[in-house]
């Protein structure tokens, strides 16, 4: 669980401790790892390794409690992540909390462990929008990252998520063994109707990725299957991320990458 304060100190960038004297501003984004639990084995993943040892997690009324806290210190925005947050049992009752409390909601989701009337039911809770994650643009690579055979699921899922009406972000983390799918990655995100893309990263040469993101999407003209539809811009991100709009047509080969 961790919460991003709106306007750290310039000195303090991407920190949310305050210089002496100088007051902590309210936080505005409460992410809730509700769970470790996954059914994903993605090997990037910052849960704990010990998992079985880790099992005592918050009940509900422990996370209605912290849900309530939040608020009153000024949180707007509520991401429900994991591990997988859809293996909670409880987590229809959370979102109809946070519509009560005035959260703007966001279900970060690999979309293992939801299905089209789930779907359904969390909106009518009151959940404001999805984020679906894929490890790759195509089956073979995301399901041999995943650990599990999850990419069918997750494109039935992305199209639930538009079909229940929802805004929908799909989170794409880049390395090494996928980096070079970044253009069918977001043609895959427009094909899905997807509102926002996020490209995560693993990697600690992020100068040469964001260099290869730059290149790619400032190529791209400006989106015309969209044409006639009213854009959606739910504040998906904290301030610390940042999203990039899929676009609509088709994108240019990405250069070779050498020597990774």
């Amino acid at each position: 669980m961790s919460m991003n304060s709106s306007t750290p100190p310039a000195s303090m960038a991407g920190s949310n401790c305050a210089e002496p004297g100088v007051p902590l501003a309210p936080p505005l984004w409460l992410l809730a790892e509700l769970t470790y639990a996954c059914p994903l084995q993605c090997p990037y993943c910052s849960n704990p390794l010990d998992y079985p040892r880790t099992r005592n997690e918050l009940d509900t009324a422990e996370w209605v409690d912290v849900l309530r806290q939040a608020r009153a210190l000024g949180a707007v925005q509520l991401g429900l992540s994991g591990g997988e947050p859809a293996t909670r049992r409880d987590l229809e009752t959370l979102v109809a909390e946070a519509r009560r409390l005035g959260f703007y909601s966001n279900l970060i989701t690999s979309g293992v462990g939801l299905d089209a009337a789930r779907v359904h039911a969390l909106r009518d809770a009151g959940l404001d929008h999805i984020q679906v994650s894929f490890q790759a643009s195509d089956a073979a690579l995301n399901d041999r990252i995943a650990g599990t055979r999850c990419f069918d699921h997750k494109l039935a899922i992305a199209r639930a998520v538009k079909a229940a009406g929802l805004p929908m972000v799909l989170c794409f983390v880049l390395h090494r063994q996928n980096l070079h799918q970044i253009p069918a990655m977001l043609a895959l995100a427009v094909s899905l109707g997807a509102d926002y893309v996020e490209l995560a990263t693993t990697m600690l040469h992020f100068d040469r990725m964001a260099k290869l993101i730059l290149l790619i999407t400032s190529s791209w003209p400006p989106p015309s299957t969209t044409a006639g539809r009213s854009p959606t811009a739910p504040p998906c991100c904290p301030p610390s991320r940042n999203c990039v709009k899929p676009r609509a047509t088709s994108p240019p080969s990405a250069p070779a990458m050498t020597g990774r």
